[in-house]
């Protein structure tokens, strides 16, 4: 018999992956695959010995505590993660077949009404964004961008972010979400954890292949990267979704400091266009942003360059 294990983890980080593989191990063979369309591996059972729970997910979390058996904890560091993290739930969580990133972009009710987990982003842009999308229809762009924009500038406040620093400070198997997505090291992982690993490479293949959320942050690091240097591109720029976009504004407004970077529907076309915007912006237009004021403890110039 083998022995109960609980796998703990953030919405996002692949807990369901990764009990589809401590199932193969423990089966000592790789089992049907279990992605569906959008890439998520919620298609497998949840019947054996082995348990996985999102610890942002209420019911979840009041299960977590009646389940015993060896915890095993997936963490990560830093805000790239938890974009990554904040992308992959929103794009394949719940009972999401299709990407639900699309689905917000135009269709943001029907995506609540899909998702299968309590979603409050129309909630939250009705009571902080002035925007009622009963009486108004669809979000336009700028306002879902806005939304997301919050989210990482109150990081600090988030679920996902409070998660998992619990989960970091929790007595536990680490598993870390880089390792997951890297084929060699998930294998050394599972080495560790049960004395062999199988032969992983076409699973995790095809788990890279769906995943979107991290082809996103490629896209993302590209971008930064481009304008950094001052390079022309346009490419990466139009393939970004609504929440790399806004993970972009993000990361250019803590690096700049006192440069806005809150635009209208159309997105910049051209890296060359946001080095452009920061290098010709007006000195007499410059403020930090009225949040890095009210929360200073966690912006600071000289602390996030």
């Amino acid at each position: 018999m083998s022995d109960n294990r609980k796998i703990l983890y953030t919405a996002g980080c692949h807990g369901n992956f990764i009990k589809y593989l401590f199932d193969c191990h423990d089966a000592k063979e790789i089992l049907p695959t279990p992605f569906n369309e959008n890439g998520n591996a919620h298609e497998h059972s949840l019947v054996n010995n082995n348990r996985n729970f999102d610890l942002c997910n209420k019911k979840d979390f009041g299960l977590e505590l009646k389940f015993k058996g060896k915890k095993y904890t997936i963490v990560w560091e830093g805000f790239d993660s938890f974009f990554y993290a904040m992308s992959s739930y929103t794009d394949r969580g719940g009972h999401l077949i299709q990407s639900g990133i699309q689905l917000v972009e135009h269709d943001l009710k029907q995506y609540e009404e899909t998702y299968g987990v309590e979603v409050n982003i129309s909630k939250i842009l009705r009571e902080h964004f002035n925007y009622d999308i009963d009486s108004n229809g669809q979000p336009p762009r700028a306002v879902l961008r806005n939304y997301f924009l919050l989210s990482f500038y109150t990081h600090f406040n988030h679920v996902l972010w409070l998660r998992n620093n619990e989960l970091q400070h929790m007595e536990s198997q680490k598993i870390k979400l880089l390792d997951i997505l890297d084929a060699n090291s998930l294998k050394s992982v599972l080495h560790d954890i049960f004395g062999y690993a199988l032969d992983i490479d076409s699973v995790h293949k095809s788990f890279m292949t769906k995943n979107a959320s991290y082809q996103q942050l490629q896209l993302v690091k590209s971008v930064l990267t481009d304008v950094a240097l001052k390079k022309d591109c346009r490419e990466q720029i139009a393939k970004l979704n609504i929440i790399s976009e806004a993970y972009i504004l993000f990361c250019l407004d803590i690096k700049n400091f006192d440069i806005p970077f809150h635009i209208g529907n159309d997105f910049f076309k051209s890296t060359k266009d946001i080095a452009e915007y920061i290098d010709h912006f007006p000195e007499y237009m410059k403020n930090p942003n009225n949040i890095f004021y009210k929360e200073h403890k966690h912006y600071q110039r000289k602390a996030i360059k």
